[in-house]
């Protein structure tokens, strides 16, 4: 089955750049593409003087595309404070939402709460919530340890009871870190995958791309068989074994070999 996958830089490789600097990384690591957070990064798109037209802008003379925004999750929990209040946080979301729409984008990427079944309840009515405000929306729900959504059980949980305009962002490093099986939650929701986070780790340490427990080639096969023509985020986070930039520009490069080998 013939089908097309992109390759985006995420900035968690380089958390302290501004975004005018972040695109100038991702660019010289020889990407077309970059994925933006929120919060937890300096080239976050809402840092005082930036607008969106302002970031749109910027992206084009970058000769970037901006392939994905990660906002803040799903908690259940009015901001601030530890009690629930469901109305509250997705107030706090659908202004992260529309941001994400005057960015150009179509999707955003959130996660859950804590491990617990009020959370899971809260997860589940706030997607549909928000889905159902925003028809023009996918959400990728991406797991995370210690999060919610962890691993396959908690989307065989959540996924059959949530607008199937609610995907999941695939994100490799995190199911290692769980010992989850990244090819049995492709099996089991195959045409569910709304975005992959590409990390190779031993255990919880992030190692070069090719030298740990991510298999890239079963993965690549597989989403092929799926139909997957979304993105494939190249994620590293900190980098001990080189220059950031370096291991970035391998990384994206050792990406692209496989993708190659795996075409047929």
């Amino acid at each position: 089955m013939e089908c097309a996958m992109t390759l985006s830089c995420s900035t968690t490789v380089c958390p302290q750049l501004s975004l005018v600097d972040a695109m100038e990384f991702a660019k010289n690591a020889g990407f077309g593409g970059i994925e933006l957070f929120l919060a937890w990064t300096e080239s976050s798109p809402v840092r005082a003087g930036l607008t969106p037209g302002i970031v749109r802008q910027r992206l084009d003379d970058a000769g970037l595309i901006l392939t994905g925004l990660n906002i803040r999750n799903i908690t259940g929990q009015k901001p601030g404070a530890k009690e629930r209040g469901l109305d509250g946080n997705l107030n706090q979301i659908e202004k992260d939402i529309r941001l994400a729409g005057d960015l150009g984008l179509t999707s955003a990427n959130t996660k859950g709460g804590a491990r617990t079944r009020e959370a899971q309840e809260d997860l589940i009515e706030g997607v549909n919530r928000l889905l159902e405000r925003r028809p023009d929306l996918t959400l990728n729900l991406g797991n995370h340890h210690g999060n919610r959504l962890q691993g396959l059980a908690d989307y065989r949980a959540v996924m059959p009871h949530v607008n199937r305009r609610a995907k999941i962002l695939l994100d490799t490093g995190h199911l290692i870190v769980d010992r989850e099986n990244i090819l049995k939650i492709v099996e089991a929701f195959p045409d569910r995958i709304g975005l992959v986070h590409l990390r190779d780790q031993k255990d919880d340490t992030p190692v070069p791309f090719g030298e740990g427990d991510l298999p890239f080639e079963d993965l690549f096969r597989l989403l092929k068989q799926t139909g997957y023509q979304g993105t494939l985020v190249v994620e590293l986070e900190h980098v001990t074994w080189g220059d950031p930039l370096d291991a970035t520009q391998a990384a994206r490069e050792y990406v692209q070999a496989v993708l190659d080998r795996t075409g047929d």
